[in-house]
């Protein structure tokens, strides 16, 4: 039922945490949450330590925003650390020494640390040339903002062909250009081109010669993404050919992927996915693949 497939995305698009209202304020806050997650992620460990480390990463961003962006988010924190109960290690004991229990107050303690301790550094260790901008949107998410895709990895293959099954292995790359919408929509489309090698049985279920086969993919795809993760779907028209038969067979593919990005360098967003897909080739024995595999990709956004 497409329609319910698309209320799901619909709704997935509109929840989310508390935000500022301020738009400026907002985009820093998400690009020190982000921060902050990959260093847990990473494990933290003493609080000085670890904002010492992100404060290089943090500036990029906190450079960029006005005192009036800064302070505005620091008062918001202020009043979203005290709803939540206050002193974070007060309201651990109290909740029996559960870190999952104060798991948000947690993460907004370390943005706030982040946050002051890169206001304090950045009259003394702000670049000259980093001025603050009356309209930002961030440098850690794709909110809202146009970015390229290029990604490639390898995979595993089942496919069955008038009941029989083999194992093959290939791999793909593949570029795209996506928009982001808001803090968690995302689409992609463009191009993926994949090739595979196996030894396909005869009617006698005897291997024959290597055989080397190509696929052009056009997706759509759709990105739900979180703080550090997303997670997607895709359809995708497909082509198929091999070097014994130039003539492309045509058919579909579906998948899901689950993936993560690190923090950005420059231009890249590093990351890297899992993804599970389905592919069926209309011949005349119909072709079925289930293909698994990992992939890296670099996202490209100003």
């Amino acid at each position: 039922m497409w329609w319910f497939s698309a209320l799901l995305i619909l709704l997935a698009m509109a929840c989310g945490g508390a935000m500022p209202p301020q738009p400026n304020s907002a985009a820093l806050h998400r690009d020190l949450e982000r921060l902050v997650e990959l260093a847990d992620a990473e494990g933290w460990s003493i609080d000085r330590v670890e904002v010492e480390e992100a404060l290089p990463t943090a500036l990029e961003s906190v450079c960029r925003t006005t005192n009036d962006t800064r302070n505005t988010l620091l008062r918001w924190l202020d009043v979203r650390i005290e709803a939540e109960g206050g002193d974070v290690a007060a309201v651990y004991k109290a909740r029996g020494k559960d870190l999952g229990a104060v798991s948000e107050l947690l993460t907004l303690t370390r943005v706030r640390m982040l946050l002051a301790g890169s206001i304090a550094a950045a009259p003394a260790d702000c670049p000259f040339w980093l001025e603050p901008k009356p309209h930002f949107r961030g440098r850690q998410i794709l909110d809202d903002r146009w970015f390229l895709s290029l990604g490639g990895g390898g995979k595993g293959i089942l496919s069955q062909q008038a009941g029989e099954a083999d194992l093959q292995f290939g791999g793909a790359g593949r570029l795209l250009i996506g928009r982001g919408f808001g803090r968690h929509a995302t689409f992609l489309t463009g191009l993926e081109l994949g090739g595979s090698a196996a030894f396909p049985k005869d009617d006698l279920g005897e291997r024959g010669d290597l055989t080397v086969t190509a696929d052009i993919v056009a997706p759509l795809i759709y990105r739900h993404r979180r703080v550090n993760s997303y997670w997607e779907v895709e359809v995708g028209y497909l082509a198929r050919t091999s070097e014994k038969k130039f003539d492309p067979a045509h058919g579909f593919r579906v998948g899901v992927a689950l993936g993560g990005n690190a923090s950005r360098r420059r231009w890249v967003f590093p990351g890297a996915a899992f993804g599970v897909a389905y592919e069926r080739i209309a011949e005349d024995d119909t072709l079925h693949f289930i293909k698994l595999g990992f992939r890296v990709a670099l996202d490209f956004a100003r």
